[in-house]
C-alpha cells in the first residue's frame, strides 16, 4: 500500500510492495490498481511512516480477503479530516492574492462610471483596466474546472470556449453597436499578440533565465545563458501553424474577392448585384468551413493523434493529484467572472467612441494593440512563467494554440453571431473582409512564426525577433490614418 503513495520510502514499505505486485498479477488490473491507489493517497496522509509495518500490517491481512485489489485501512483518516476546505481556501488565495489582481479595484469604479454617467474616458479606462485581472481569473477558473473533470475531450472544449471568453463577450457587445471595424481589429490583434508578443517574450524569458534547484525549490537566475537552446514538440507547433495559414488563406481570398467584386467594371456589368450581400454570403459559407476545420483540429489533437501530440512531461507531474478548487467552486467562479466581464465589456464598448475622440487614438491601434492585452493577460503571464521554468512546450501550446482558437473559432463565431443578429439599417454586417493591410500583416506574421518553430528549438534571439516584429506592427497602426 505504501508503494502507491510514494517511491521515496520503499525501505519502510516492504510489506506493501509485494502485496501490490501479487494483487496486480492475480487480477490483471494494474491500471485500475494505480487509479485506486491515487484516490486512496488523495484521502490519506502519513502512509509511509517507518512504523508502518508494525502498526498497520494486520489491517492489510484482515482486509485482503474482502477486497484483494484495494485493502481498506482501518486507521485511515477521512477526507474531511484532511481539510478539503483548506485546499479550496489556498486555491482561492493563489488566484486572487496576486499582483495583477490589485487592478480589481477598478471594477466598482468602472461600473459606477457607466451607471452614473461619468465621462467616456473614465468609463473606458476603468473598465479596460478591470478586464485585465478578470481575464486572469477567468483563465484560472477554466484550468481548475478542467483539472476537476479529468477528461481530455471536455477539457479541450472548455479551453476552446472559455479560454478566449473575454474576446467572445467583447465581440458580442461590439456586434450590438455595429462596431465591425473594431471587432476585426481586436480579433486580428489577439492573433498577432499571441503568436508574436506572447511567444516572443516566452522565448526571450526562457533564454535569459536558468532554473536551478535549491533543496526542493526551483530558483531562477536571470542572465543570458551561453548556448542555451530550449526544445519543444514540432508536430503540435507545425499543425497549429498550418491551421493559421489556412485561416490566412480564407481571409485573403475573401478580401480579394470583395475588392474585385467591388471594382467599377464589375459593378457596371452587374448593376443589379449587391456586392455587400454577395460578400456576406461568401463570408458565412467560409465561416462554417473554418469552424469545421477547427473541429477536425480538436479531433486530431485529442483523439486520433493524442499520443503523437503529447510532449514529454515531467514524471513527477504524472502522480500529482488535483489539490485546488472543487467542481462546484470552479463552475461558480467561472460563471460569476463571466457575468462581471460581460457587464464591463458592455460599458467599455458604449464609451469607446467618446474615449477615442478625447484621447486622439485611432480605432485600429486600440483594436489591434490595446484591447488584445486585456484578453491575453492570462495567456501572457502563464506562457512566460512556463518558459522561465524550462517548460517551453507548454508556452508554445498556450501562445500558438490560443491564436488558432481565435482564428478558427472566434472569428467565424463572430460572423455567424452577426448573421443571427441581422444586418444593420444600412445593410452591413460582420464579414471576413479584413482589408488588404490587415491580411498582409497576419499572413506575413504566420510565415515568420513558421520559420521560428520549424526546427523545434527556441532561444532568446528568436524571442527578440518576434517581439521586434510586433513592435513594428504597433508603430504601423499607431500612425495609420482613420479610414
Amino acid at each position: 500500500s505504501c508503494f502507491g503513495a510514494t517511491g521515496d520510502h520503499l525501505d519502510s514499505c516492504r510489506i506493501g510492495f509485494p502485496y501490490y505486485r501479487i494483487a496486480a498479477a492475480m487480477n490483471g488490473q494494474i491500471d485500475l490498481m494505480k487509479e485506486k491507489w491515487k484516490a486512496r493517497r488523495a484521502a490519506t496522509t502519513n502512509w509511509c511512516e517507518p512504523q508502518f509495518e508494525q502498526s498497520r500490517a494486520p489491517s492489510i491481512t484482515a482486509h485482503a480477503a474482502t477486497d484483494p485489489l484495494l485493502p481498506t485501512m482501518s486507521s485511515k483518516p477521512s477526507v474531511s479530516s484532511v481539510g478539503k476546505g483548506g485546499s479550496v481556501a489556498r486555491a482561492l488565495k493563489s488566484i486572487f492574492f496576486s499582483k495583477i489582481c490589485t487592478l480589481l479595484v477598478c471594477v466598482p469604479f468602472g461600473f459606477a462610471s457607466g451607471i452614473l454617467g461619468w465621462s467616456d474616458s473614465c468609463t473606458f479606462w476603468f473598465n479596460f483596466l478591470a478586464l485585465i485581472p478578470l481575464a486572469k481569473i477567468l483563465g484560472d477558473a477554466t484550468e481548475e474546472l478542467a483539472a476537476c473533470l479529468k477528461n481530455d475531450m471536455l477539457s479541450g472544449m472548455l479551453n476552446a470556449t472559455f479560454g478566449n471568453a473575454v474576446e467572445m463577450i467583447m465581440t458580442i457587445a461590439l456586434l450590438r453597436n455595429g462596431e465591425f471595424t473594431v471587432i476585426k481589429s481586436t480579433l486580428l490583434g489577439s492573433i498577432l499578440s499571441n503568436m508574436l508578443l506572447v511567444l516572443g517574450m516566452s522565448f526571450f524569458a526562457g533564454g535569459m533565465t536558468n532554473k536551478t534547484k535549491n533543496g526542493g525549490a526551483a530558483n531562477l537566475e536571470v542572465g543570458a545563458q551561453i548556448g542555451k537552446q530550449q526544445r519543444f514538440g514540432t508536430l503540435g507547433a507545425m499543425v497549429s501553424t498550418s491551421m493559421l495559414l489556412v485561416s490566412c488563406l480564407c481571409l485573403c481570398l475573401v478580401t480579394i474577392f470583395d475588392s474585385i467584386a467591388g471594382s467599377d467594371k464589375v459593378i457596371a456589368k452587374h448593376a443589379s448585384t449587391n456586392v455587400t450581400n454577395v460578400t456576406l454570403k461568401v463570408s458565412r459559407a467560409c465561416a462554417v468551413l473554418i469552424i469545421s476545420s477547427y473541429v477536425a483540429y480538436i479531433t486530431f489533437q485529442l483523439f486520433t493523434h493524442r499520443k503523437a501530440m503529447a510532449d514529454e512531461e515531467d514524471p513527477d507531474d504524472d502522480d500529482e493529484e488535483h489539490d485546488g478548487l472543487s467542481f462546484g467552486w470552479s463552475l461558480g467562479l467561472l460563471f460569476a467572472c463571466t457575468a462581471v466581464v460581460s457587464i464591463g465589456s458592455e460599458f467599455l464598448t458604449d464609451s469607446l467612441e467618446g474615449a477615442l475622440r478625447s484621447a486622439n487614438i485611432g480605432k485600429d491601434f486600440v483594436g489591434i494593440i490595446l484591447l488584445p492585452i486585456v484578453g491575453n493577460a492570462c495567456e501572457h503571464v502563464a506562457a512566460i512563467r512556463f518558459a522561465a521554468l524550462d517548460k517551453i512546450s507548454l508556452s508554445v501550446g498556450i501562445a500558438v494554440g490560443s491564436s488558432v482558437q481565435i482564428a478558427l473559432f472566434v472569428t467565424p463565431f463572430a460572423v455567424l453571431v452577426g448573421w443571427a443578429m441581422g444586418n444593420t439599417p444600412s445593410g452591413s454586417n460582420m464579414d471576413l473582409n479584413f482589408g488588404g493591410l490587415n491580411v498582409a500583416v497576419m499572413t506575413l506574421s504566420a510565415f515568420i512564426l513558421l520559420s521560428i518553430v520549424v526546427d523545434g528549438k527556441a532561444n532568446w534571439l528568436h524571442g527578440y525577433m518576434l517581439c521586434t516584429a510586433y513592435a513594428i506592427i504597433a508603430v504601423l497602426y499607431w500612425y495609420l490614418p482613420e479610414a
